[in-house]
């Protein structure tokens, strides 16, 4: 079945199926600082929600040129 998909699409697959492990580890590594950061939240200064949220974009953005839905 994977070799039919890799056949199929463009050689951007196989980058794809390599990224995936660093990609899930990401958002893991993320869900669990948001976790954390959920506990404290109302405790953060103004400088950690500006860091907080940068590196969300930051984030997104990766995900969004990853993914191709910006264009090079």
């Amino acid at each position: 079945m994977l070799s039919l998909v890799f056949r199929l699409t463009e050689v951007r697959s196989w980058w794809a199926l390599l990224w995936a492990p660093l990609f899930l580890l990401a958002v893991g590594a993320t869900a669990y600082a948001w976790r954390a950061t959920v506990r404290g939240r109302w405790r953060m200064g103004p400088m950690e929600w500006v860091f907080l949220v940068v590196t969300h974009l930051g984030l997104v953005l990766s995900l969004a040129r990853v993914l191709g839905w910006l264009p090079r």
